[in-house]
């Protein structure tokens, strides 16, 4: 069994995961980048795990354990002795791929090496010969203990010991998983993008304001707008994003206005909330009301999801009540029946 885990990166999906596997009996290695200010890290943790003994959620005997088996540092060096490595920094190729070259020169030979990219392939990232059947994605989702549902995904050279040390893993930290191929990698935010896509049309077709969209969407269909997602996510990320899911989608030149829109928003700096400013500005209406075709954009919008969910089920062999369960734990709400 995996014992001792490593996680680079101290942004949302790292910082959440480490709080996450806290509850396990890992040793646990937090990594994170030089520019990062350690001593403030730490004086949050300290102080989130000292509001969980005050509160009584831990005992005094679990919270000194926790303390022995964490380690926060900025050196890489650190995780010398991890067996799993998870990589959660900010989604660049070049950045990525440097971080793996380098660990590839500190970690134990038998160290499992996964990305937790949510674009960007396993086998782009592996440094070298030697690693290639110890590489793997796992694609976590935010919030990690709302969202049981992980994306592994396995390259060509991917292997059975590989596979099954990971499994092992996942049922340890009591999540489920779905097994990917790189052809159907980060399959459920692929099915979610061609109503996405189909959302920003419509919009950029005048049929609706994206306003208009966004309530359409959350009252029918699932429980956050489109708009409103992209802005949650961040553009800059969800242009990578569209750029490497639709490279090799067989409706690829449908993604071009959306490709072009988050571009043009990108260089203006209007990167979504964390910028008060993407899709959306700060005045936001309150009440759209409904356009009157509605009845129209309702239906296209279903006839995306379906025709997606339907492609890539074909596609992967997964279940289809596998994978509509997989999509209800993506979004935390029942998804449209399509099955």
């Amino acid at each position: 069994m995996l014992k001792n885990i490593g996680i680079i990166g101290e942004g949302k999906m790292g910082t959440n995961l480490l709080y996450y596997l806290l509850d396990m009996d890992f040793n646990l290695t937090w990594i994170c980048s030089p520019e990062a200010d350690l001593e403030k890290l730490r004086r949050n943790f300290s102080k989130r795990l000292g509001r969980s003994l005050e509160a009584g959620i831990i005992d005094e005997d679990r919270f000194q354990s926790i303390l022995e088996r964490i380690k926060i540092s900025n050196a890489l060096e650190d995780v010398a002795s991890c067996e799993l490595i998870i990589e959660a920094i900010t989604e660049d190729l070049e950045a990525k791929q440097e971080l793996f070259r380098l660990l590839d020169t500190i970690a134990l030979p038998g160290c499992i090496f996964t990305s937790n990219s949510s674009s960007i392939n396993p086998s782009i990232l592996v440094p070298s010969e030697n690693r290639k059947e110890k590489f793997a994605g796992l694609h976590f989702f935010y919030p990690i203990a709302l969202k049981d549902i992980v994306e592994v995904i396995l390259t060509q050279e991917t292997s059975k010991e590989t596979l099954a040390q990971i499994t092992s893993f996942m049922e340890s930290i009591h999540r489920r998983f779905l097994l990917l191929e790189e052809k159907d990698s980060f399959i459920l935010n692929r099915i979610f993008l061609h109503f996405q896509n189909e959302a920003f049309l419509l919009v950029n077709e005048k049929k609706a304001s994206l306003q208009q969209i966004d309530r359409i969407v959350r009252e029918r269909f699932f429980p956050t707008g489109v708009f409103e997602f992209f802005d949650s996510v961040g553009l800059d990320i969800m242009l990578v994003s569209v750029q490497n899911y639709s490279k090799d989608d067989p409706a690829e030149e449908r993604f071009h206005p959306l490709i072009a829109q988050l571009q043009e928003l990108v260089s203006k700096g209007r990167l979504g909330a964390k910028t008060k400013g993407g899709f959306y500005g700060e005045d936001i209406s309150v009440d759209p009301g409904y356009p009157e075709n509605d009845g129209e954009i309702i239906a296209k919008l279903q006839e995306s999801y379906a025709h997606a969910f339907r492609w890539f089920c074909h596609s992967s062999g997964i279940p289809s009540a596998e994978l509509k369960t997989a999509m209800d734990e993506y979004f935390g709400a029942e998804t449209p029946i399509v099955i």
